[in-house]
């Protein structure tokens, strides 16, 4: 994934980020208060979301960010996973139109 020059993250839910470089904008909201005025509003060059979260899966999370027009990148935090590549082809094929990536949790 070829990132633009990354100015404002967006983490949805408990996703930790790990360390972001000091002038990037990083937003933080619960599943429930994403819309997508939040998305329009913000313009994120990059949102981060956990695999799985309080009452709601990253499948759920991506389909609404492309129902909500979103169209760039997006790193999914995972547990520990016997194939991740499989996982990742799996999200990316929900959500043509975004570029998804794979990424263990942070330690």
């Amino acid at each position: 994934m070829t990132m633009a020059v990354l100015r404002t993250a967006l983490v949805i839910g408990d996703a930790h980020p790990g360390p972001l470089p000091a002038e990037v904008t990083q937003v933080n909201v619960s599943f429930a208060q994403l819309n997508a005025h939040i998305i329009s509003q913000l313009l994120p060059d990059l949102i981060i979301l956990p695999l799985f979260g309080p009452g709601f899966d990253a499948i759920e999370v991506l389909a609404q960010l492309e129902r909500f027009g979103y169209r760039g990148d997006v790193l999914v935090r995972t547990p520990a996973l016997p194939n991740s590549r499989i996982v990742e082809r799996e999200l990316a094929a929900v959500v043509p139109n975004l570029r998804v990536r794979l990424t263990g949790p942070v330690s």
